[in-house]
This record gives C-alpha cells, sequence and structure tokens, in this order.
C-alpha cells in the first residue's frame, strides 16, 4: 500500500468518525430544545446516523480495506 492511499484512507475514516459526533450532537440539540415540531423523531434519526457512522461503518472500511497477507 502507497503512503498516499493510507493518507486517504485514514483522512475518510477520521471526516467519518467527526461527521458521526457532530451528528449525534445535532439530534440532542434538536431532542433538547425542540425547534423542529416532531423533535424526537428528527433528533432520534441524527442520532441513529450517529451510531452508524460511529460504530458501524469503520469496521466495516477497515475490514474491506485490509491487504491480502
Amino acid at each position: 500500500m502507497t503512503e498516499d492511499l493510507a493518507k486517504k484512507r485514514f483522512f475518510t475514516l477520521t471526516a467519518l468518525r467527526f461527521s458521526g459526533v457532530v451528528s449525534a450532537f445535532i439530534g440532542i440539540a434538536i431532542i433538547s430544545k425542540r425547534w423542529i415540531e416532531p423533535a424526537d423523531l428528527i433528533g432520534g434519526l441524527f442520532l441513529a446516523n450517529a451510531l452508524i457512522d460511529v460504530l458501524v461503518v469503520p469496521p466495516i472500511l477497515i475490514r474491506r480495506w485490509r491487504s491480502e497477507p
């Protein structure tokens, strides 16, 4: 694996995790402040998306990118 490819993959994983954390904060803010009418539903969707972005997708990508021995 080249160094450029490793840097791109590292940046992708970091950006994915960061976007998940931001999405979680947005979901919590929507639920607590009730800015939008169905706040529980929309905030819950943001939180579910955040959990998927942080906990599910990175291991899938890492497994997919793993090089053959």
